[in-house]
């Protein structure tokens, strides 16, 4: 996925996130709790970013209901630092791509960068599907 714009990178998703939700309807027919498309999507992203850090292991997303998506800053809880080098990692994920800006969070090795880079890089992508109207709002 290295060589490819964001758009296609984004396209690339959109496929992913279709193909997951198809699977799961169909292997879960007639049963309830099938994840949001947001589930779907932490659950694609955090796969990625076990490409570059194998030892990470993203913490699944609160059950609760989604509040509209906003364009997330990083949690509040993170130091100025951490909340700079996310945004920062977000940055390069859309000026170059995906794995450019999961590869520079694996290499901190710090976990907390790593698991708020997630939570925020899903929530900016789930707000991008939705402008697009790729996928529909999670009520």
């Amino acid at each position: 996925m290295e060589n490819m714009g964001i758009e296609q990178q984004i396209a690339d998703l959109e496929r992913q996130l279709q193909d997951k939700k198809s699977a799961l309807e169909q292997s879960n027919s007639g049963r309830e709790g099938i994840p949001s498309e947001k589930e779907i999507l932490h659950e694609i992203v955090g796969e990625k970013i076990q490409e570059h850090a194998p030892e990470y292991r993203p913490k699944p997303l609160a059950q609760a209901p989604l509040p509209a998506p906003q364009v997330q800053d990083p949690p509040s809880y993170l130091s100025q630092d951490l909340k700079n080098q996310i945004q920062d990692l977000i940055n390069l994920v859309f000026s170059k791509s995906i794995d450019a800006g999961i590869k520079s969070a694996a290499e901190t090795k710090n976990p907390a960068l790593i698991d708020a880079f997630h939570d925020v890089l899903v929530d900016q992508l789930y707000g991008t599907l939705l402008e697009r109207k790729k996928i529909s709002e999670v009520k």
